[in-house]
């Protein structure tokens, strides 16, 4: 029970670290992409809002207008050990209350795989957590903007060993 607690305590400092390091990395993303109002214009059809400009209608079968089921790809870095890889982040589900269901794989560089459940908040902020093949914990913590995940992740096995990095995925 004392390392339940403990892996649980270092999975929730990783998220605030993940919060962190994802709010430096990727201030300067946000400045740059203009971020859908909440007020529609009088003269917005649905075809012209960013949010139906940025999804294709065939595949855009999540229940929440934030993210959109289907799989992601792109590359990251484990800060860590310095190295760098490829990343998939599948989408499997997304409910109207914002309850997330993923699939994570690194590869090409780096290594892991992981099934994942969370959360989307109105902001576009995405939690995920879940255990990879070998037994560690993983958490990450990302921004979703249109098609586009930025993400900061860390890793944790029973001894407490952690490590940390970042990807930014794009979908497909």
């Amino acid at each position: 029970m004392k390392n339940l607690t403990s892996l649980i305590i270092v999975l929730c400092l990783l998220i605030v670290l993940g919060c962190k390091c994802q709010s430096d990395l990727f201030d300067s993303a946000k400045k740059e992409i203009p971020m859908p109002s909440a007020t529609p214009s009088a003269t917005a059809s649905p075809t012209s809002t960013p949010d139906n400009r940025n999804r294709r209608r065939d595949i855009a079968t999540s229940e929440n207008p934030l993210l959109a089921t289907g799989t992601y790809t792109g590359r990251g870095k484990n800060v860590t050990y310095n190295q760098t890889g490829d990343f998939l982040l599948r989408i499997d589900s997304v409910d109207a209350d914002g309850n997330v269901k993923a699939y994570l794989e690194a590869s090409n560089g780096l290594e892991g795989s992981a099934t994942m459940t969370g959360t989307i908040n109105s902001d576009g902020k995405l939690e995920l957590s879940g255990t990879l093949e070998d037994g560690k914990s993983a958490a990450i913590n990302a921004t979703v903007s249109g098609n586009k995940i930025s993400a900061g992740y860390g890793i944790a096995d029973s001894n407490l060993k952690t490590q940390s990095g970042n990807f930014v995925v794009t979908r497909r």
